[in-house]
């Protein structure tokens, strides 16, 4: 049977609205302990999607391999000498929707995990949002194939 990405999405989606500040989606991305939210608007309608290397871009000048070798909770924790420049921003009305990259891709949950595969490959992405008629429905990151890949399901 060829899996699909409803088989392995997670379902659990935490979405934002472009105007919410970036200080407060930093929160939630701590909180939550997640990495990315696609961003709606009032409607629910997807408009983008933030990443925590969004955050990160905006605010350092970091390597790519260091953002991605680390978490958000790490970096803001660190003594790194750009934190001055993140609370010099931290002042100022940055929004999730100046950040967001807009219009995301996305694939329907009867996806299949190799057409899924093909689309972060050919569009280099880590995350595909999820749609069923026109709602999101889940997001499918580069983990969860790992997870499928090996064989595992994220609970163990």
């Amino acid at each position: 049977m060829n899996k699909k990405a409803k088989d392995i999405m997670t379902r659990k989606v935490v979405t934002v609205r472009e105007n919410m500040m970036v200080n407060d989606l930093i929160d939630l991305f701590l909180e939550k302990k997640i990495s990315c939210a696609p961003v709606v608007d009032r409607k629910e309608n997807l408009i983008g999607i933030v990443t925590k290397t969004d955050i990160l871009s905006r605010f350092m000048d970091l390597d790519l391999d260091l953002t991605l070798k680390v978490g958000l909770k790490d970096v803001l924790d660190s003594p790194h000498p750009a934190l001055s420049e993140l609370e010099v921003f931290s002042e100022t009305e940055l929004k999730a929707g100046h950040i967001m990259t807009p219009k995301p891709i996305t694939a329907g949950e009867n996806t299949t995990i190799e057409k899924l595969a093909e689309m972060m490959i050919k569009n280099g992405i880590h995350r595909l949002i999820i749609k069923k008629s026109g709602k999101i429905v889940g997001i499918v990151s580069t983990i969860d194939m790992l997870y499928h890949v090996a064989g595992k399901s994220k609970n163990e």
